[in-house]
């Protein structure tokens, strides 16, 4: 499982995690970790509950399925940008988090990428009983949060300085 931890914990570079901290800071309303979480929570519940077996194929498709939801909501959220884009223009009005647009494409580009290594990973050392891989997964879920824990505190700690 040590194995497991710092793979999954390198997938998340310190670029990512600094354009992380930045949404965070503007206020922005997306949070790349926790749609990361969501997803494999998501994935997780599905294991739970003998929807996915756990077996290298149903999880192949788990992922495929778990993909292309992601496109459809790139899809929605570039929509909804591009039409929060047109509304401030409209009134004249700057929304505050398009000051960090450029930090919201890249994590949303590297998601994608991040998300198939993740996906390798779990295959990597997935083991075919139930009990086994939702271990894993729960491990997974604890670094997120963990990753999630260390950007609040980052930027906690660099507000209180003068």
């Amino acid at each position: 499982m040590d194995e497991f931890e710092e793979e999954v914990r390198g997938i998340f570079d310190e670029k990512f995690i600094e354009k992380a901290k930045n949404l965070k800071r503007a206020g922005h309303i997306f949070n790349p970790v926790f749609y990361v979480f969501f997803t494999r929570l998501v994935e997780l519940s599905a294991i739970l509950r003998d929807i996915v077996l756990p077996n290298k194929y149903e999880l192949e498709e788990l992922f495929a399925m778990r993909r292309d939801f992601m496109h459809i909501d790139y899809k929605t959220l570039n929509d909804l940008l591009r039409r929060a884009w047109i509304y401030e223009r409209s009134r004249g009005v700057e929304f505050r988090f398009n000051k960090n647009s450029e930090d919201l494409l890249y994590l949303l580009y590297r998601m994608g990428k991040m998300q198939n290594e993740i996906d390798g990973a779990i295959m990597k050392h997935a083991e075919w009983r139930k009990d086994a891989l939702v271990e894993l997964y729960f491990t997974l879920l604890r670094i997120l949060m963990e990753i999630e824990d260390k950007i609040v505190q980052s930027i906690q700690s660099d507000s209180k300085l003068p």
